[in-house]
């Protein structure tokens, strides 16, 4: 698998870091820099570009090592396995000492697709052989089965191609050609978030959340797929506003159990979650969500369930019993009559003055005097008010 940096990523992270560390009294790399790129403008103007991308990836990949951060969000996501190569170079010095730290790790060869030479092989062999003999049988096991599952989704994806990202609703992960045997991720970070050396924290925290939603992408047991949303814009919006909480929720919690920070804690993400939530009573919502939180394993089909039916949601973890009737009137279950048309309803818009214009809410009140948006109303009268009000 090949991970390839466009060139646009390229040329504005180098020239925002540079400038960080010039501004911060480190003028070395800004020199060097400079120093291979001034000459540029000497040549003639059609030999420019492919010029300037050289020199860019040079400090991109090279000498700032920017590119590191991808590659350590691919390893600890297991996308990528991991490889020691401070061990492998030890080994192949001195063989049969295993002196060199662990911590010195990175994913050489993802970058280029390519497969240790025979000699390396034998070296990481010689040190899986020599750790075996000092590690417990059940650990060995466990190590093996990360790897072989790293490698099998390393072949399994064709390549990474991480692109600049106009602004911050532009950023995020997508897989390519996901019908075919070789998807490609694509991954679009904002190239200022690599200018701060002292930020590199919330750097990897976003791209490790951001190629866990790709993983779920391309893993046969996720099943992920495009799903038709049924209803109008507004209820679309919001069962998909929703479905992206409740992954977030599936993926955040995944990397708390691995010892990964992730762009929210878990209390944030809980409040999160209780502002989408509100009308369920507190103890409930509480219930559902510890409930989210430890549940190691999800498919697409499930997350997208409860995202739409909030009856599906609350049965699954919380006793609906419990809840008064005057409570459940205002959580809007499935199948509850609408107090707009009195028909069952399975797709509710549970607060229609958040997503409505004025207009809507006004015309609907002046039919229904009595009515507050907190009552809900189905997806259908919803729509129909929006055609009365002229907005729809």
């Amino acid at each position: 698998m090949k991970v390839v940096y466009s060139p646009q990523l390229m040329e504005e992270a180098v020239f925002r870091h540079l400038n960080h560390s010039e501004r911060s009294g480190f003028r070395a790399d800004y020199d060097e820099y400079h120093s291979l790129a001034d000459p540029i403008y000497e040549l003639p103007e059609d030999d420019r570009e492919a010029a300037f991308e050289k020199v860019n990836k040079i400090f991109f990949i090279e000498r700032l090592k920017l590119g590191d951060h991808v590659l350590r969000s691919l390893e600890a996501v297991g996308l990528i396995p991991k490889r020691k190569r401070t061990a492998r170079k030890s080994l192949l010095e001195a063989p049969g000492e295993m002196s060199a730290p662990e911590a010195d790790e990175t994913a050489e060869g993802a970058e280029t697709g390519q497969e240790p030479s025979g000699e390396e092989n034998e070296a990481v062999l010689t040190a899986r052989d020599e750790e075996a003999a000092e590690t417990p049988q059940s650990k060995e096991e466990e190590d093996q089965i990360s790897y072989d599952l790293a490698r099998d989704f390393e072949e399994r994806i064709q390549a990474v191609h991480v692109k600049r990202a106009i602004n911050k609703v532009d950023e995020g992960s997508n897989v390519l050609s996901r019908a075919s045997d070789r998807p490609i991720i694509e991954m679009r970070v904002l190239a200022s978030r690599f200018s701060n050396p002292e930020e590199v924290q919330e750097l990897d925290a976003f791209l490790i959340h951001e190629f866990m939603h790709a993983k779920d992408m391309v893993d046969p047991e996720f099943d992920y797929e495009d799903s038709f949303i049924p209803g109008n814009p507004s209820v679309k919006n919001l069962i998909t506003a929703r479905f992206r909480l409740l992954w977030n929720v599936y993926v955040d919690s995944r990397l708390d159990r691995m010892g990964v920070v992730s762009v929210l804690s878990r209390e944030a993400r809980y409040r999160e979650f209780d502002n989408f939530y509100r009308k369920i009573p507190e103890t409930q919502r509480r219930g559902i969500f510890e409930g989210l939180w430890r549940t190691e394993v999800f498919t697409h089909e499930e997350l997208l369930s409860m995202a739409t039916d909030l009856d599906t949601l609350m049965s699954k973890y919380v006793d609906v019993s419990e809840i008064s009737e005057e409570e459940r009137e205002y959580i809007h279950l499935q199948g509850a009559p609408c107090p707009l048309c009195k028909f069952p309803t399975y797709n509710w818009v549970d607060d229609p003055e958040s997503i409505c214009d004025e207009m809507v809410i006004e015309a609907i009140q002046i039919d229904f005097p009595d009515w507050e948006s907190r009552d809900g109303a189905c997806d259908r009268c919803v729509e129909v008010y929006e055609l009365r009000a002229g907005v729809g």
